[in-house]
Parts: structure tokens; C-alpha cells; sequence
């Protein structure tokens, strides 16, 4: 069911992407269906999250990325949803926060004053501990698609649930190497590249 009728109907989703993988593609999918014309995907340089991690390369995320897309278009022919990769966060640089790049995106992407901005049901509950909150609470509708229904907020922020189908894929299962989870020009990158132990 469409979210609603009215609206400009753009998302944002970002995301570390290390690396993108079919879960992911399956997501801009949901997107879609759940009534978006325009998703920007914004892979985060650094996660304000996962700062001891060290995924791949900014240039190497941003470029699968741009691959998954081609996929998605291939698996989805008939949707027409027009996906935008921003490289907002790599030329910023530094720790990626999530209220810097809704600041930056803001004019761009406002739906009836708050953007959207695409999460997990895993997100939820950590959403009130996220870095400059209260700005996010007053700029921010979190897209939450769950597979869980609907998952306790106490955050104070508007979340709109959205019921979403289960797809199993893991960013840490693929660099695990379980090659598998990754579309076919995904794939053949990391192969090429010899990321994440393939090709070994």
C-alpha cells in the first residue's frame, strides 16, 4: 500500500554497503512499492557506528552501488523508480552523521517539512541515542520497513511502518564469503577486485 498519494514521494537511505548486496537491491524495491518515485542512496564514509570497522574503500562501495543499481533495474523492469547514488559523505569526509546529511539534503528532499529517511525495524530502538536527536525528531520521518510489525518507539520521532517481506542477506556473510548474496554485477566486481577474499 502506498504511503500516500500526496507527497513527492523522495526517500533517502544510507548505509555503509560493505557491500551491497541483494537484501539491499530487494529494499529499493519495497521502496517502490510502498509508493517512492526517487530514492538517494548515500553510502556513509565513516559510520559514527562502526568507527573501529574498516570496510571498503568509499570509491569501491560507491561503485558497487552504482552496479546494484544496473541489477535492480534488470531483476525490477517494471519499476520505475529513479535511484540517485550521492557521494555526499565520501567528499565530506570524516564521521558520517546522519543529521549532517539531512541538513545538506533538506531543500532537496522536504516532504511536508520532514524527510524521509529509510531504516530498518533494528534501528528503532536506538533512534533516540543518534547524534543531534531533537534535530533529527523535528526534520526527520523515519521510513521504517519491518519484518517484525510494529516495533516500540520511544523515541519521540515519527516512524511510519511499512510491512516488508523477508529477504535474507548479510553484508557480514558476504565478506564472510558467501558470494552469493550479490547481484551478478556486484559480484563480478568483487571478483575482480579481489575484495573481500574473493578470487583467492
Amino acid at each position: 500500500m502506498p504511503i500516500t498519494e500526496t507527497r513527492n514521494r523522495t526517500a533517502l537511505l544510507g548505509g555503509t554497503f560493505d557491500p551491497v548486496h541483494m537484501g539491499h537491491v530487494h529494499l529499493f524495491h519495497e521502496a517502490f512499492a510502498a509508493g517512492f518515485n526517487r530514492l538517494i542512496v548515500i553510502p556513509v564514509y565513516l559510520s559514527n557506528f562502526k568507527r573501529s570497522t574498516h570496510p571498503a574503500s568509499f570509491q569501491s562501495r560507491a561503485a558497487m552501488l552504482h552496479l546494484a543499481t544496473l541489477d535492480y533495474k534488470d531483476i525490477y523492469p517494471d519499476d520505475t523508480l529513479d535511484i540517485e547514488i550521492s557521494l555526499f559523505e565520501g567528499e565530506k569526509g570524516g564521521v558520517s552523521y546522519t543529521s549532517d546529511t539531512i541538513r545538506a539534503f533538506y531543500d532537496k528532499a522536504e516532504d511536508d517539512g520532514k524527510v524521509n529517511f529509510i531504516v530498518g525495524d533494528d534501528i528503532i530502538p536506538t533512534l533516540g541515542h543518534w547524534h543531534d536527536f531533537d534535530y533529527l525528531r523535528r526534520h526527520v520521518r523515519f521510513i521504517c520497513f519491518t519484518r517484525l510489525g510494529r516495533v516500540e518507539n520511544s523515541s519521540g520521532a515519527e516512524v511510519v511502518f511499512v510491512p516488508s517481506d523477508t529477504y535474507h542477506a548479510s553484508s557480514s556473510e558476504v565478506r564472510a564469503g558467501d558470494f552469493s548474496m550479490l547481484g551478478k554485477r556486484v559480484r563480478e566486481y568483487v571478483y575482480a577486485n579481489k575484495l573481500y577474499g574473493a578470487g583467492k
